[in-house]
């Protein structure tokens, strides 16, 4: 959609909601008045606390202005009232983790899972941010790193085929336990996670293959 177009779109929305603010925050937008878009939805949000359009599109603006923490703040008061609302959540982890507050962003992750335990993705995650907290060969926490491949091998449960995330992960968290611990299931779970990238990467006939070996073997020596 061009810019004009978009403008004609926006005096549409105005007739035909006038008076209602929210073209005029469309056009308040669309033309980059970003502060007084964020005026126009505090207004709203004056009239009406509970409108979660108006406070979901402030989130939008901080974040797209950079000021993550405002951001934040808004959605933690937010999920205070709220506490089941998923997108919030997920948005409020992206937050936390664009500032590298990896705690918050691990609370958000299991607020979510406990939300929806079946969402893989959710697992892979949380597993993610653990490793990121634990697994550094600095001061890495083993049991924390095994949790961490806890909820990898889950995901990879909740969905087996075409997992590269959580097999990564899984690869990742058996390479950390591998350097101080040998035992069986660590050895046979990072044959799982060779065979099946590998498999995954030849059936794809993806130029990567020989790299993706190649950084195995690395990982893994």
């Amino acid at each position: 959609m061009t810019f004009k177009a978009a403008w004609i779109s926006v005096y549409r929305l105005m007739s035909a909601f006038w008076p209602s603010v929210w073209p005029l925050c469309c056009r308040s937008e669309a033309g980059g008045e970003l502060e007084a878009a964020m005026q126009k939805y505090e207004d709203i949000l004056k009239q009406d606390p509970n409108n979660l359009y108006a406070m979901k599109r402030q989130v939008a603006l901080l974040r797209g202005r950079g000021r993550y923490a405002e951001a934040a703040r808004r959605l933690v008061d937010h999920l205070a009232v709220v506490c089941s609302d998923a997108e919030a959540w997920l948005q409020l982890a992206d937050l936390y983790l664009l500032q590298q507050q990896y705690k918050k962003a691990a609370f958000c992750m299991e607020e979510l899972i406990l939300l929806n335990p079946m969402n893989y993705m959710y697992h892979v995650r949380y597993g993610e941010i653990l490793f990121t907290l634990y697994g550094n060969e600095r001061g890495g926490n083993a049991e924390q790193v095994r949790t961490a491949r806890k909820y990898f091998a889950h995901a990879l449960e909740l969905k087996p085929s075409g997992n590269l995330r959580a097999l990564y992960g899984l690869l990742l968290c058996c390479a950390a336990a591998g350097k101080g611990s040998k035992g069986r299931d660590v050895a046979e779970l990072v044959a799982f996670a060779k065979q099946t990238l590998t498999e995954a990467y030849a059936d794809a006939k993806s130029p990567m293959l020989t790299l993706v070996k190649s950084m195995i073997e690395t990982l893994l020596t």
